[in-house]
């Protein structure tokens, strides 16, 4: 609070004047109103009492008054409530004793004057007056909000002397200690903590003692109450707010320390549930690749063999019936590939390659690709594609798989012999692909769900067309993936459906040349080779004798020589006396499994110098880390199940140097 001296305002402040004489009392009046006082007047004792109330700033009083004396009417102000604070002045006549003045300041009166007195002096001592009243006003304002708050604070409060003794507490502390002011009043504060925090208290005051001047300290320990209920307390020792006398503030923490608590147990059950759900994640994933490892071996026996007995030819049912296996074993691929996909979308474990990318090579390899199912339908493709300005880094792979798969749901919901229209069209911000067909077309309540997962237009047990219902939710995480969207459009049932896809170039722009770089081997077939693997030699090693004998004819029609092992054993034991130019091994075989034999084999070359001997991992668990691990392995290449013939031809051919381009991808 500052100490300035502030003077008052004169005029806002009515003095009341008693004085039976009318020129003495004139005489006041008039100075006091000259100095800026509002005043009243009153000529008798009796008036004075009537006239005095709350609005009185103070009150000249003479003493000798007819009916009462200025003693006894000082006396009658201080006993009234409205009144008892009204400074008083006497003002007497001259020759009064000293007895006179002692009598008037022992009635109440707060000064004494006798005539004949100094304007500047009356004036001044009324002026002191109305001052002290004002701050008596404002001490008493502020003491009452004090203890209004004192009352009313859920903190509890206390004050304690220099031995840290209670000398007064509000009602929260006494709440906090559970007894009546009679029994904590003089007792050291210690007394009712917990035995156990009493060195915590000690140290507290200690450190309190030895605290710089304004700053306060800090404790947290608990109060007894005579019930054997405890609080737990959070406290602060305010600095000396006089001498030897400290004031304590009290916080209850006992609801926050079970808030603590109940939020330790929330985290650890929430980590214990993160951990489960990243173990069952962990476990989906391999029950995911083990699966497709269970399904893709069958099937790439199946397709094998099914490659082998098309080259060796036959009678057109034998030929109808080889393709139509070979078509359903593809199509069963094809579903194992968009469960995995699917998981892996969801898991985040999707890796995307972005590199410059060609979109109309990616666009027209897709159409062409497609082309036996479109000529199956008697359906055809218009392409209308529009050559970029810019080429875009993404990834080609999963691009190309967007197009395909868009196609495909064309191909299998539109008419025979209906017409599907395909556009790519540069935009100054991107890209954008349209593929539009003429067939069922999609009911407007079904739009929102066409790209939820296992979801399909005419699902049920009576339902024509076959499938999961994941194509279109993978086309759409993919587009995502790449900072796109795709949006469908159905004008209603009977009228076809379009889907536009857009692809940001933003940021990720490349020159389109670098995006030129492509591989024909992977639109070669077998027989546009011109050398061919003869007088290459290949080991394979596979316990499954079906998939030994299957991989033999494929590599043996290409000219190689072919030598099999069914295990980590014999295939140890065959290259003791044979050096293949390249090795083709399974993974997945009982005991030890191909890693396995892959680092034994690097191991002994690094132990007899002997040259690295080409090698390719073939396997049907096809997830990145699943390839990763094979090349850290010591393998060359990874090559996933179910095997496509020319993909593997075309890995030989580049381990050993019979082809020209660049080692394919295996996707």
């Amino acid at each position: 609070m500052s100490t300035e001296f502030r003077p008052i305002d004169r005029s806002a402040h009515t003095l009341l004047i008693v004085d039976d004489d009318p020129v003495s009392r004139y005489a006041t009046v008039r100075l006091l109103h000259k100095a800026g006082f509002q005043t009243r007047e009153a000529g008798t004792g009796a008036e004075g009492l009537a006239a005095a109330d709350a609005g009185i700033s103070a009150m000249v009083l003479d003493v000798h008054l007819p009916d009462i004396d200025g003693f006894e009417l000082c006396r009658r102000l201080r006993s009234r409530p409205d009144t008892a604070r009204i400074p008083v002045l006497h003002l007497s006549a001259a020759y009064v004793t000293d007895d006179d003045k002692v009598r008037g300041l022992d009635s109440g009166a707060d000064a004494y004057l006798t005539h004949p007195v100094e304007p500047a002096v009356l004036v001044a001592t009324v002026q002191a007056l109305v001052r002290a009243r004002r701050a008596e006003e404002g001490m008493r304002l502020s003491e009452a909000k004090f203890r209004a708050i004192y009352a009313q604070v859920p903190a509890g409060i206390c004050l304690l002397d220099a031995q840290a003794r209670i000398v007064d507490a509000n009602p929260a502390m006494l709440r906090f200690l559970g007894r009546p002011f009679d029994a904590v009043a003089g007792q050291p504060l210690k007394a009712f903590a917990l035995p156990e925090q009493v060195p915590v208290f000690d140290a507290w005051i200690a450190r309190h003692a030895a605290a710089a001047a304004g700053d306060d300290t800090r404790a947290a320990f608990s109060l007894l109450a005579a019930d054997g209920s405890r609080t737990e307390l959070e406290w602060t020792l305010t600095p000396h707010i006089e001498r030897d006398a400290m004031l304590a503030v009290a916080t209850d923490i006992t609801h926050r320390g079970a808030i603590e608590r109940q939020q330790r147990d929330l985290m650890e059950r929430e980590q214990a549930a993160r951990s489960d759900a990243e173990r069952i994640s962990r476990m989906k994933d391999e029950l995911i690749a083990v699966l497709s490892h269970e399904l893709r071996t069958p099937l790439n026996a199946m397709l094998g063999w099914t490659h082998v007995l098309q080259k060796r030819g036959g009678n057109e049912e034998t030929v109808r019936g080889l393709d139509a296996i070979e078509r359903n074993g593809r199509m069963q691929a094809r579903m194992i590939s968009d469960i995995l996909d699917m998981s892996r979308l969801n898991l985040g474990k999707m890796p995307l390659l972005f590199e410059p990318m060609d979109p109309v090579q990616v666009v027209t390899t897709a159409v062409d690709a497609m082309q036996p199912s479109l000529d199956e339908n008697g359906q055809r493709v218009v392409l209308d594609v529009q050559p970029p300005h810019r080429a875009i880094r993404a990834d080609s792979a999963r691009i190309q798989q967007v197009v395909w798969n868009l196609l495909s749901n064309a191909i299998k919901f539109s008419p025979k012999g209906s017409e599907i229209r395909v556009s790519l069209r540069d935009r100054p911000d991107g890209l954008t692909l349209t593929v539009a067909d003429q067939g069922q077309g999609v009911e407007a309540e079904f739009l929102p769900l066409l790209f939820e997962r296992f979801t399909q237009g005419d699902a049920g047990s009576n339902r024509r067309r076959g499938g999961l219902g994941l194509g279109l939710s993978i086309v759409e995480q993919l587009v995502e993936a790449h900072g796109g969207a795709i949006t469908a459009h159905s004008e209603g049932v009977g009228r076809g459906t379009q889907f536009v896809v857009e692809l940001p170039t933003d940021a990720i722009e490349a020159r389109q040349s670098e995006a030129a770089d492509t591989s024909a081997d992977e639109m070669a077939s077998p027989g546009q080779a011109e050398t061919g693997l003869v007088g290459i030699h290949v080991l394979i090693v596979d316990d499954d004798p079906d998939a030994c004998a299957m991989l033999g004819i494929i590599l043996g029609d290409r000219g190689a020589t072919v030598s099999t092992a069914n295990g980590f054993d014999e295939a140890l034991t065959v290259l003791k006396t044979l050096r293949p130019d390249v090795l083709v091994s399974d993974i997945g075989m009982p005991g030890q499994d191909g890693y396995a034999l892959m680092r034994r084999i690097r191991a002994d070359e690094a132990a007899t110098q002997q040259p690295r001997l080409p090698s390719i991992a073939l396997t049907s668990f096809t997830r990145m880390q699943d390839e990763n691990q094979a090349i850290a392995a010591g393998f060359d290449l990874h090559c996933p199940k179910p095997l496509r013939p020319l993909k593997l031809l075309q890995a030989v051919e580049s381990l050993v140097g019979r082809h020209e381009a660049r080692p394919p991808p295996i996707p």
